[in-house]
C-alpha cells in the first residue's frame, strides 16, 4: 500500500474523530434539542454514520496490520488486550471516580457498588463512560480473527460473510452492538483486501456520493443502514480526493484518535456544566460550542 493511500486513511481518521467530537458537544444535555435546530441537524447527520465509519476504519486497519501479515491468534489477542483492554479498565475506574465526585452534575450518576462495577464489563452499554461500548464491541469483533481470516479466502465464503453480517445488522441488533457493527468492520477488511477505495478517488465519485448522501438524509425515515453506508462511501471519497490537495489535513490531531476518543468527553462535560451556569443566548451557545470542539480535540492531544 503506497504512501498516498496511507495519507488518505490518516485524513479519514482525523475526519471521523472530528465528527465524534462535534457529535459529543450537546451543550444543553438534550440530544437533537429542538430548541437548537442547527446543532440538532448536525447531530442527526453525524449520528447517521459516524460510528459505523469508525468501525469501517478499524476493519481496514485490522486487515492491513494483522490479517495481511498472517499474525498468530495469540499475538493478536495479547496486542488487543494491551491496546483496548487496559484502557477500558483504566477509564472505567477513572470515570467511576469522576462521576461519583461530581454526581450532582451528571445525567447518569453512579453508585460505588460491586454490581454496577461488574455490569460495566458484562454490559458495556452501562459503563459510566458510555463511549466504552465501542471499545468493548471492537475487542469482541477482533476476537473473531481466525473466522474472519478464513472467510475472506474465497468469493463464496466472502458472499456468505457479507450476507451473514447484513442479517446480523438488520435483524439481530437486539443481541448487542456487535451484531450491528460487525458488517462495517467486515466491509473495512474487504475494502483493504481488494483495494476497493481506488474506485472512489475521482471527483465524479465524490460528487455522486455527496448527492446521494444528501438525498437520503432528506428522506423521512430513510433506512439507517443506507445512511450508514452512504456516509462511509462519501467520507472515503472525500478524503481520497482531498489527499492530493491538502495532504496535511487534520495533521495536528489525526494520529491521536484513540486518545481523543477516550479523553475528549471530559472537557466537553465540563463545558456543558459551565454552559448551564451562565446566561444562555446565541453568543454564549456558539462560543462554547466551538470551545467544546477545540478542547475535546486538543486537550487529549496535549496530554498524549
Amino acid at each position: 500500500m503506497n504512501r498516498q493511500k496511507i495519507t488518505w486513511l490518516q485524513i479519514l481518521q482525523g475526519w471521523s474523530m472530528l465528527l465524534v467530537v462535534i457529535g459529543h458537544v450537546t451543550l444543553t444535555g438534550i440530544f437533537e434539542n429542538p430548541q437548537t435546530p442547527v446543532s440538532a441537524t448536525i447531530e442527526r447527520v453525524i449520528y447517521s454514520f459516524h460510528m459505523p465509519l469508525f468501525m469501517f476504519i478499524s476493519g481496514f486497519l485490522f486487515y492491513f496490520t494483522k490479517i495481511s501479515r498472517d499474525l498468530a491468534y495469540k499475538e493478536v489477542v495479547l496486542d488487543k488486550l494491551k491496546r483496548l483492554g487496559l484502557p477500558y479498565l483504566f477509564f472505567t475506574f477513572f470515570t467511576f471516580a469522576v462521576k461519583f465526585i461530581f454526581s450532582s452534575f451528571m445525567k447518569r450518576p453512579v453508585e460505588l457498588s460491586l454490581r454496577q462495577f461488574t455490569d460495566s464489563f458484562l454490559y458495556p452499554g452501562s459503563n459510566p463512560l458510555s463511549e466504552m461500548w465501542f471499545v468493548a464491541t471492537l475487542f469482541i469483533i477482533m476476537l473473531s480473527y481466525p473466522l474472519l481470516k478464513y472467510m475472506i479466502t474465497g468469493y463464496f465464503k466472502i458472499a456468505v460473510l457479507i450476507i451473514g453480517s447484513v442479517v446480523l445488522n438488520l435483524f439481530l441488533l437486539c443481541l448487542s452492538n456487535v451484531a450491528y457493527m460487525f458488517l462495517f468492520f467486515c466491509l473495512g477488511i474487504l475494502f483493504c483486501k481488494f483495494d476497493i477505495q481506488r474506485f472512489l478517488s475521482h471527483s465524479g465519485s465524490l460528487l455522486l456520493s455527496l448527492l446521494l448522501f444528501i438525498a437520503l438524509n432528506l428522506i423521512p425515515d430513510c433506512p439507517i443502514l443506507l445512511l450508514n453506508l452512504t456516509g462511509i462511501i462519501f467520507s472515503v471519497s472525500l478524503c481520497l480526493n482531498l489527499t492530493p490537495i491538502v495532504s496535511g489535513l487534520f495533521s495536528s490531531f489525526r494520529d491521536y484518535t484513540f486518545q481523543i476518543f477516550l479523553l475528549g468527553i471530559f472537557p466537553q462535560i465540563a463545558i456543558r456544566i459551565l454552559y448551564s451556569k451562565i446566561p444562555q443566548n446565541e453568543l454564549s451557545y456558539w462560543s462554547l460550542y466551538i470551545i467544546s470542539i477545540l478542547l475535546g480535540i486538543y486537550l487529549p492531544v496535549f496530554i498524549a
